[in-house]
């Protein structure tokens, strides 16, 4: 029931935002080519046959800022709020999606403007239309009957929880009570209508389009029993899942593990979708770094060859997601016996916890405070980022002996693929010196991850790298 009103808002408010965008850029380039006709050499032709590239910008948002989801729970101011951001990241990509398509001469500066201030017009007030549509289809016309079968001490519970729900005014709700006989009694407005024993006669002698059963765990041979029982009749049903009943902190799925259905729990549950995304631009981004990191090698490895015989990458075993084991590879900022000497230097640690990092350490080389201040050494972790062991953002991977001091809680930050940087880096990083706000941190990140925020915190480390904060 509800999966399938979601799947008709979002296929809606879909078209709506495309539509919008594109009669957005058509209306923007045809006021420019009636007021400024002589100067923008710019046909018709030209404009329709660029419209791929207007879907293909549509496309990015979409997948980068789709929270049309939560249209029904938005108000009108947060409905602005919400238009005004999609389309500062519309404006964003516009630029950057023609300018690589290099169609960016059919995108003059007023063209650009309009076309945002025009969408968000029309995305406002399509979104309003939507919202309107959407909650007449839902309440409007015949009543959906639910058949809510629960225990005393649960219906005005569940009946409250049901009234939270955008279409509640569309439910017909009637209700069996299992443990006492209620029948022809009113239940906040609702009618009680069978016991246990005539359960099943009112859905077979009345309207009943999907029944909700909500009891406390205890009889599941009963339980198996109604759900047969009703699904030979041909209707749905909703079967609530009482473990972990009245905990937050937990997102669910339903899912199958081979035949077995299950409930899934976890403390977040990320859109397939925008993790293709963020991979899709780990590639590209490793191939960037890649380039860059074989420019710098040409200059980095006779210094670091001249000042410290030995290998110029370093390769060390670390923990990355979930407890996986990958090589990391860096450019050489330490001599070759930097891990045999680092016992003697664990009672200068200046991290609480486990965590290593000593100012000052006399292990590091020259050159290498210079590549460690610029983080020129993290360069070749590019391979690790295309091979797909790592990530453009992430949590750090830690050492094999930092992971094997962790306790329970700590393991969390490794729930998702380690990152060349992440949120303690540009919060401070070696200035922070106690390792429960390193995983502090982490958990925000993993709790909060978007692509907006992994482009946030590229852009500070670009800032924290040239300012050079907290680098030891």
């Amino acid at each position: 029931m509800y999966e399938r009103k979601q799947k008709l808002q979002n296929i809606i408010l879909m078209a709506i935002d495309a539509a919008c965008l594109v009669v957005s850029y058509l209306l923007a380039s045809c006021f420019s080519l009636y007021l400024r006709p002589n100067t923008l050499q710019i046909t018709m032709h030209d404009v329709v046959g660029s419209l791929w590239i207007v879907f293909l910008a549509y496309f990015c948002v979409f997948i980068f800022f789709n929270m049309n989801q939560y249209l029904l729970q938005r108000d009108a101011y947060e409905e602005m709020v919400y238009v005004i951001k999609v389309n500062v990241f519309v404006a964003a990509v516009l630029a950057v999606v023609f300018y690589a398509a290099k169609y960016i001469w059919l995108l003059p500066r007023g063209v650009w403007i309009f076309t945002v201030l025009l969408n968000l017009v029309f995305m406002y007030a399509g979104h309003i239309a939507a919202k309107k549509i959407l909650i007449a289809r839902f309440c409007s016309g015949p009543k959906q009957h639910i058949y809510l079968v629960t225990t005393s001490d649960r219906v005005e519970k569940v009946l409250n929880q049901l009234s939270m729900s955008e279409d509640y005014a569309s439910y017909a709700i009637s209700i069996g009570i299992l443990d006492e006989d209620m029948r022809d009694q009113m239940i906040l407005g609702f009618p009680v209508v069978a016991d246990r024993e005539s359960l099943f006669e009112f859905a077979r002698t009345q309207i009943v389009d999907e029944v909700y059963i909500n009891v406390p765990n205890g009889d599941q041979r009963f339980v198996e029993n109604c759900i047969r029982g009703f699904e030979e009749m041909g209707i749905t049903v909703h079967l609530n899942i009482s473990v972990l009943e009245g905990h937050d902190g937990f997102c669910k799925q339903i899912g199958m593990i081979g035949q077995y259905p299950v409930v899934s729990f976890a403390p977040r549950f990320y859109d397939y979708n925008k993790l293709v995304m963020k991979r899709l631009i780990d590639i590209a981004g490793a191939i960037v770094g890649l380039l860059i990191t074989g420019a710098v090698t040409v200059f980095l490895a006779p210094a670091i060859k001249l000042e410290s015989p030995g290998p110029l990458f370093f390769k060390q075993k670390r923990v990355g997601r979930n407890g996986r084991f990958f090589y990391i590879y860096k450019f050489r900022s330490m001599y070759q016996d930097a891990e045999e000497r680092k016992a003697a230097l664990m009672e200068r640690n200046e991290m609480k916890g486990a965590m290593f990092k000593v100012t000052d350490d006399p292990r590091i080389t020259k050159v290498g405070k210079f590549i460690r201040a610029t983080s020129l050494d993290e360069l070749p972790q590019f391979w690790n980022i295309l091979k797909g062991e790592m990530s453009l953002v992430g949590t750090r991977p830690p050492t094999v002996d930092e992971f094997q001091a962790y306790e329970a809680h700590h393991k969390r930050r490794l729930s998702m693929k380690p990152g060349l940087t992440g949120m303690w880096q540009v919060s401070g990083r070696s200035n922070i010196a106690d390792f429960e706000e390193v995983v502090r941190l982490d958990c925000y990140y993993l709790d909060h991850w978007s692509l907006q925020l992994d482009a946030k915190i590229l852009l500070k480390t670009i800032v924290v790298v040239i300012k050079k904060v907290g680098s030891k």
